[in-house]
């Protein structure tokens, strides 16, 4: 009789087959081995299947989909799950040995129904920083910061899956979108230990000033009291705006304005700071 995994890890991908053979190998070396792996190849027109199938591993399954984005890949894969628990990888990323054992153990001691952990955040100059930032160890709450919780961290139980999907309209930030939703259902805790090495692409989904403007205004259309429930990430959010801003304000000077309305929105206040700022520009210019 075949043994049913307890664990279901979803790697989804898009041309990554130069790099997916790690992450595939960080997943099936885990200490914790009552796994099953799969591998849903999102349309790739290089060599994923061949990198996947030349792996020798009766855990590890290979589907493909016609391309329909990482969400899309991802929900994709929690329909074919047979875990009790299903967790999330990037195809480029890789996990440290012990990371389901240690989840696992907090799980189910703290009777969370999502744990997530820290990564380290690998960036093209080899300085790495430490995500989320400004969460400490324990049940995560709407004052939190919510940036920073990568899929790539989630431990979380079946029904949690089924009952929140990824949504494949988000341009980015499609993590923070899932998260912000599952905690108004769900208790979920952060673990203070770092176990997930990310490390950033040229061609991470995650760039892209305008992805993050188009990101925000979707989230404003969807959840209009963001800003009152969860003030922290709508600061965060309005930071991000800003930094957006002052880069349009350089290169595309007709856009600017557009980013600084919505960071209006997020954070009303945020008006009087940069008339501040802007009028000290101008005199030191003068």
């Amino acid at each position: 009789m075949e043994t049913m995994p307890e664990v279901s890890v979803i790697i989804p991908s898009y041309n990554r087959a130069a790099v997916l053979e790690k992450s595939v190998r960080s997943v099936l070396a885990q200490s914790f081995a009552a796994l099953e792996l799969i591998v849903v190849d999102d349309g790739s027109t290089d060599e994923t299947k061949q990198v996947v199938e030349g792996i020798r591993d009766p855990r590890l399954r290979y589907v493909s989909q016609q391309n329909a984005g990482a969400c899309a890949a991802r929900n994709h894969g929690v329909s074919l799950a047979r875990g009790k628990y299903i967790a999330f990888h990037d195809s480029d990323d890789l996990w440290h040995k012990d990371k389901l054992e240690k989840q696992l153990k907090v799980l189910q001691e703290t009777h969370a129904d999502i744990v997530v952990c820290k990564m380290n955040q690998y960036r093209s100059d080899g300085t790495a920083v430490c995500y989320p930032k400004r969460i400490r160890e324990g049940f995560v709450s709407s004052q939190d910061d919510l940036f920073g919780i990568g899929t790539q961290t989630i431990l979380a139980r079946r029904e949690v899956l089924e009952t929140i999907k990824f949504l494949p309209e988000m341009p980015r930030y499609q993590d923070l979108e899932w998260t912000y939703r599952a905690l108004q259902k769900f208790k979920l805790y952060c673990m203070g230990e770092v176990l997930v090495d990310y490390f950033i692409g040229a061609d991470s989904i995650s760039r892209g000033t305008d992805k993050m403007y188009n990101a925000f205004v979707l989230l404003k259309k969807m959840y209009p009291t963001l800003r009152q429930t969860f003030p922290a990430l709508a600061l965060h959010i309005t930071r991000d705006l800003l930094a957006g801003w002052r880069e349009m304000v350089r290169k595309k000077p007709q856009e600017s304005r557009k980013y600084l309305a919505l960071a209006r929105w997020y954070f009303p206040g945020v008006g009087a700071c940069v008339r501040v700022l802007t009028r000290g520009r101008e005199r030191s210019r003068s």
